[in-house]
């Protein structure tokens, strides 16, 4: 696991962008329309709506996301990433990860898949008291 998470680390600051901004792409490739906000954004990748407005922006600012406005709601924006920003996410780096997983036999996809979600939801649980 620490070889893996060192590639990835290796690969995060990849094409001129930041792990949160390489987040935000992909968020926003695979959401529906409706999700596509900084605020539904912030909530995924558990952070302030502050820090991802500022991610955003960033894109923005790089050419690889459009904030379009909400008919009928001008104050919320609609992002949409650009060509440029679909193209981008040809080269991402995780990339490499998803085929060496791709590759595996189903059931070691569907094993691996659930173990990463126990452990992530045991990682992002609350700190209520409660075992």
């Amino acid at each position: 696991m620490a070889q893996i998470l060192r590639l990835a680390n290796g690969a995060a600051f990849a094409g001129g962008l930041n792990p949160a901004q390489w987040s935000a792409l992909r968020y926003l490739a695979d959401a529906v329309p409706e999700a596509r906000t900084v605020t539904a954004f912030a909530h995924y990748h558990a952070t302030t709506s502050g820090t991802a407005s500022q991610t955003v922006a960033a894109l923005v600012r790089k050419g690889l996301v459009d904030r379009l406005p909400e008919l009928g709601d001008r104050r919320r924006n609609r992002l949409e990433l650009t060509s440029a920003g679909h193209e981008l996410l040809q080269d991402d780096p995780l990339g490499s990860i998803a085929a060496a997983i791709a590759a595996q036999l189903p059931e070691v996809q569907e094993a691996l898949a659930h173990g990463l979600e126990v452990t992530l939801r045991t990682l992002v649980r609350p700190e209520d008291g409660q075992d």
